[in-house]
């Protein structure tokens, strides 16, 4: 309309005559204003066909995700069929497959995974399935000694994911189970040696109780796994905290005269522990 000198909410130019902008190109464009100046009004159009061609591309993108995940899972479901059929082979080829297919979607070098992959919410689950992969091949390799070499990769990989996830205490107690009766123990055994040497990672609490079942130590592996490895904040806590523990627990195997004040630290920790679990 033409009248007194008004401002585009568009371009913030000055102008005598805004035009409306009729309600389908407001909606497809998101806008919260009825009116602009002419050049704006003109540039409309093809606003209008880059904010398809983006919305049109995140969609693929999102599709492509989904049909990402969803092929991830379908090799899974595979080689657990494998396994329940005992087709070791096809298996083991089906579970490699899958891990190459995430070193792929992730950008990664050949046997370059690692537990930061998955250290968001949206990846979270996933690592989860990895932890179970690693463990069915270490059973699967066991079958025979020309796969030594992939046995052992698969133990150190199941050292590096696994105290990151949930399950971590069960794949322990299957270990504990599985390595009695395996023809290759020793990446088993390897793998056992790594669990219990921070039983769920609690180095500082096990030098500091002399003891990885003491009371105070089940408490704070506890709560690792029921509260911290299920938010993002935790894991990442964590993650923190396997790569400073070690030394501060080495610290204190050497400095036993400090274990009374670390447990006194731990202990009031362990009392406030309820309000966050």
């Amino acid at each position: 309309m033409m009248g007194m000198a008004q401002q585009c909410p568009s371009c913030g130019n000055t102008t005598e005559n805004l035009i409306k902008v009729d309600t389908g190109k407001k909606v497809a464009l998101g806008l919260t204003y009825d009116e602009v100046c002419g050049s704006c009004y003109e540039a409309l159009p093809s606003k209008i066909s880059q904010g398809m061609k983006l919305r049109a591309e995140e969609e693929a993108k999102q599709k492509n995700k989904i049909a990402l995940w969803k092929g991830r899972v379908e090799l899974i479901k595979q080689a657990r069929n494998f396994m329940k059929s005992r087709a070791w082979s096809e298996a083991a080829i089906t579970y490699e497959k899958y891990i190459k297919v995430l070193e792929l979607i992730y950008e990664l070098e050949p046997n370059g995974l690692t537990p930061e992959v998955f250290s968001n919410d949206t990846r979270s689950k996933e690592l989860t399935l990895v932890v179970t992969v690693y463990w069915d091949l270490l059973r699967i390799y066991d079958q025979s000694t020309r796969t030594h070499d992939r046995m052992v990769n698969a133990s150190k990989k199941l050292q590096a994911f696994g105290p990151y996830s949930g399950i971590y205490p069960d794949i322990v107690r299957k270990a504990e189970s599985f390595v009695r009766g395996a023809k290759n123990p020793a990446p088993i055994r390897e793998f056992l040696k790594s669990a219990n040497a921070g039983r769920g990672g609690c180095f500082i609490a096990t030098a500091a109780f002399d003891h990885r079942m003491a009371p105070e130590v089940v408490s704070l592996r506890s709560f690792r796994d029921e509260t911290l490895a299920r938010t993002r904040w935790g894991r990442t806590l964590i993650f923190c905290y396997y790569r400073v523990s070690p030394p501060i627990a080495r610290s204190i195997n050497r400095l036993p005269f400090t274990k009374p004040a670390v447990r006194a630290i731990l202990r009031a920790f362990l009392r406030i522990l309820p309000k966050y679990s």
